[in-house]
């Protein structure tokens, strides 16, 4: 019998399965057309990415501004991290937990936020006191070594430390039991001050102290969670707010015991900007006060953000020929555009498992998944109607796929338009431009494929136009 799975392994295999998701610009493939760029961010989105990761601010400003200069240059540089959870780019469009509190922040001001990306996460404090930004937005915990260095504005949430290992690696039950193991972590990180404290207790208690063993300043916590699951290291800390997420990603991680005491994470701002802060406490507190901030949180740190469990009930095209209720529309449809039927089925099983009410963590909607910026573009007024989500869906699969025209073979364009549909075409460009240079043949999805999923890789992220793209 062959199943609709059996069907997604077999056509789809190559297709690579991302979720997404420096102040260095970064060179990407080749900027597609403008018509492209309306159907994946819609017309007037401010949230739209046509120019990729980078700045829209022009030129450095050479000190550290007040509250009154921010306000009259007509933008407020925050300093991040180009990351799952703060700022990144998917499917054509600015997203992140800091770049929505930023935006609102400007908003509030008057002026536009510019999401100012630091090479590592060493250069982030650095960064603030030289006047490179104006607040640091990155998940920072609040820590008494930080305090003596920035000046923290109103906690906008709390976390704690936990240990984290591989499933199968020899447990850990309470956090001095690290002790004799190497743990993997950034020196400039709270987790690093972490075990420095606890290796003072461990020696007062006549035990071996942990082996702090440092990773590169640009790896983020994803970054080492990631080698946690691959093997290559055995534990780490990670906060708790981070760890629950990622453990989606890659379901062998096991969340250990705490490793700290529970800490605020606040932005940071210079220790002179008492008007900044009292600018950025004001609205940290009024968006406690509304649902919007709850439902913000839960959006980038507690929603579920990939299926689980596979749906339980199968469609035999080998027996029926049908593979869901939607066929009669998928066939009509495809045909248009002359697409396989049978790739577009297991294209909407992979975006929505046939059901035409789902909606993503990220706000996508509907039978293809669709963002609602992209569904204005494209004249869907109602994302959840079948027909109008298969019928605007394709649509955009026919942009993607003119825009991958210098790739002959028709199921090879099928596969790099599918992948940018599930990503956005900005990180398959990127992918092809890494590719090439490495010698490799931008046309073949087989020598892409492995660069998308390097762009996970910070390494490979910041010579990327649009930036860091999560591949699993």
């Amino acid at each position: 019998m062959r199943t609709l799975a059996w069907i997604l392994a077999s056509t789809l295999s190559l297709a690579a399965h991302t979720q997404t998701p420096t102040p260095t610009q970064a060179q990407g493939g080749e900027r597609a057309p403008d018509d492209l760029t309306g159907y994946e961010s819609g017309d007037d989105n401010e949230d739209a990415a046509p120019e990729g990761i980078v700045s829209r601010a022009s030129g450095r400003p050479d000190h550290a501004r007040s509250l009154e200069e921010i306000v009259k240059s007509g933008y407020i540089r925050v300093l991040t991290r180009n990351n799952d959870t703060s700022f990144f780019i998917y499917r054509g469009h600015r997203m992140g937990f800091d770049y929505e509190v930023g935006k609102k922040l400007a908003q509030k001001l008057g002026i536009r936020v510019d999401m100012i990306i630091t090479n590592s996460w060493q250069e982030m404090l650095p960064a603030l006191l030289k006047g490179e930004g104006d607040v640091i937005a990155a998940e920072l915990t609040v820590t008494d070594e930080r305090k003596k260095q920035v000046l923290f504005a109103e906690p906008w949430g709390h976390t704690h430390e936990v240990v984290m290992w591989k499933d199968g690696s020899p447990p850990i039950k309470t956090a001095e039991d690290l002790s004799g193991k190497d743990v993997h972590v950034r020196k400039s990180s709270s987790y690093f001050q972490t075990l420095t404290e606890l290796n003072e207790k461990l020696k007062a208690k006549g035990k071996p102290g942990v082996f702090i063993k440092l990773v590169p300043e640009e790896d983020e916590t994803d970054t080492i969670l990631q080698g946690i699951s691959r093997g290559e290291y055995v534990y780490t800390l990670a906060d708790e707010l981070l760890a629950t997420i990622h453990t989606a990603y890659w379901p062998n991680l096991v969340i250990g015991p705490q490793a700290s005491p529970d800490r605020d994470l606040a932005w940071a701002v210079r220790p002179k900007d008492v008007k900044l802060k009292k600018t950025i406490d004001d609205l940290i507190r009024d968006m406690k006060r509304k649902p919007d901030f709850n439902v913000l949180k839960k959006k980038y740190f507690e929603a579920e953000r990939s299926f689980n469990k596979e749906r339980k009930d199968k469609f035999y095209a080998s027996e029926t020929g049908t593979l869901s209720q939607y066929d009669p529309l998928v066939r009509k449809y495809a045909e248009t555009h002359a697409f396989d039927w049978r790739l577009v089925a297991a294209q909407i099983y992979q975006e929505s498992h046939f059901d035409s009410q789902r909606k993503s963590w990220v706000g996508a909607l509907g039978l293809f998944q669709i963002m609602p910026a992209t569904a204005r573009g494209l004249g869907i007024t109602d994302p959840n109607d079948p027909e109008q989500s298969i019928r605007g869906g394709l649509k955009y699969m026919q942009q993607l796929s003119d825009h991958y025209k210098d790739v002959s073979d028709p199921i090879e364009r099928y596969r790099f338009a599918l992948a940018a549909y599930n990503t956005g075409f900005g990180h398959v460009d990127d992918a092809r431009h890494l590719s090439k240079g490495d010698g490799h043949d931008p046309t073949h999805w087989r020598e892409v494929a492995p660069y998308l999923l390097k762009l996970a890789n910070h390494e490979y992220a910041q010579r990327a136009r649009f930036g860091y793209c999560r591949g699993t």
